[in-house]
């Protein structure tokens, strides 16, 4: 049998288990880094949504211990006792914005970008009277 005959009966295995070991890494690392971005995503949308609801207790309230509870149910996939809290300004005044900052500390999931991740969020209400 020549070598001609050989490679169009299909015997070419070698070569594809050859390209999939090539392609194979570059694939599992996109879809790890598919999978870190929306991890990140979820949680910066949850920070963001606690920040709104401190916000929104603290123009009701004017309470820093309140808005902390109020954060806390406002993400409830999160731990709210890793939250660090940012009043600005640190009370209430009628007509003024109140705006609060959470910072969030999360381990990340496949440890390809390192082992935690930051998130920030910002929340902003107009203080009642």
């Amino acid at each position: 049998m020549n070598r001609s005959n050989f490679r169009a009966k299909g015997h070419q295995s070698g070569a594809a288990a050859v390209e999939f070991a090539l392609v194979a890494p570059i694939l599992l690392a996109l879809v790890a880094g598919i999978v870190e971005f929306s991890h990140a995503y979820n949680l910066q949308i949850s920070v963001t949504q606690a920040a709104r609801e401190a916000a929104r207790e603290m123009a009701i309230e004017d309470d820093q211990s309140a808005a902390a509870v109020a954060a806390s149910a406002g993400a409830p996939g999160l731990n709210g006792a890793d939250f660090e809290y940012a009043f600005s300004p640190g009370s209430c005044t009628a007509g003024e914005n109140m705006t609060v900052t959470i910072t969030y500390p999360a381990p990340t999931l496949t440890g390809i970008f390192g082992s935690t991740v930051t998130v920030t969020g910002t929340g902003a209400m107009r203080c009642e009277g």
